[in-house]
């Protein structure tokens, strides 16, 4: 079953399980902004990622002494999610801990996603809350998936990521071995003017860059379409940049996030990795972005 938020602009689809969206349709031209799946090809939409973001060493980590395992991006987009409140235009999804999420995360939790539309945006807000005894390490992102050519306008690689503020420079992190991160960081050569054009090879590891907080929106954008989809960054450091390798893919993803991949090694701890979050006891920390779509 889909919850359905509509107005004059944009129809919006998002199903239980994971709280995932599942359509962005442009109302007036009634075609969809976001990736339906095809046969042979990635099947997701844009999963919420929670616990963690990208690849554990092994799929596990430590903690106390006890050895947990986690698959990539944690479990938050295999479950269901309760709707605790829904109106016209803004909806709200709930997932708390239950005895299989505890096997893996030994943290109690709520995690609420809010998706509320406004004109040709849709804000996505996640609430994290800690109702464990202890402190919680955490991160989180959004995967959303983009048809490209918008609407079949142009081809794939006529679009670019436009950067605002334009910065001077910007990092990525190394993957080595994908999709594990090295350590290192790397100049992003391909940036001209803020602009990073799309490119399969580029982006088939996922280009995670460090944004530092100093990018605030990232637009899809070409001279051969009339549409566009631009990402309010919020207060996510990171930003992906990722379609499926090996294939044409007709998709990319633009990735908000907070946290990345662990690097490559041994199996540590949550509290360790690079850009996790913290919440102390009964602390709750809400994160939110938007997408505009013209």
């Amino acid at each position: 079953m889909l919850t359905v938020l509509e107005n004059d602009y944009l129809k919006v689809a998002i199903a239980k399980k994971g709280a995932e969206l599942r359509n962005i349709i442009h109302k007036q031209e009634g075609f969809d902004y976001l990736w339906q799946g095809a046969e042979g090809y990635w099947s997701k939409q844009a999963p919420n990622l929670f616990p963690i973001v990208g690849r554990l060493n092994e799929n596990k980590y430590l903690k106390a002494g006890k050895v947990y395992e986690m698959n990539q991006h944690g479990f938050a987009r295999d479950l269901d999610f309760e709707v605790v409140d829904v109106s016209n235009q803004t909806v709200t999804f709930s997932l708390q801990e239950n005895t299989e999420t505890l096997e893996r995360y030994p943290y109690k939790f709520q995690l609420k996603i809010t998706y509320q539309l406004e004109g040709n945006q849709l804000m996505v807000s996640y609430q994290v809350e800690n109702n464990s005894d202890e402190e919680m390490p955490y991160s989180l992102g959004g995967h959303p998936a983009f048809h490209l050519p918008i609407n079949g306008e142009g081809v794939f690689e006529d679009y670019q990521l436009q950067l605002s503020p334009v910065p001077e420079k910007l990092d990525y992190f190394e993957m080595d071995p994908p999709p594990y991160l090295s350590g290192r960081k790397l100049p992003l050569d391909v940036l001209n003017e803020g602009a990073i054009p799309i490119n399969r090879d580029l982006f088939g590891a996922g280009l995670v860059m460090d944004t530092q907080g100093f990018v605030k929106q990232a637009t899809l954008t070409s001279t051969k379409s009339k549409h566009s989809i631009s990402l309010e960054m919020g207060d996510f450091p990171y930003l992906c940049l990722w379609t499926e390798e090996g294939v044409e893919a007709p998709f990319v993803c633009v990735e908000p996030f907070h946290g990345v991949a662990d690097e490559y090694g041994p199996v540590g701890a949550l509290s360790d990795k690079r850009g996790i979050n913290s919440l102390a006891v009964s602390e709750s920390r809400t994160h939110q972005f938007a997408m505009k779509f013209t």
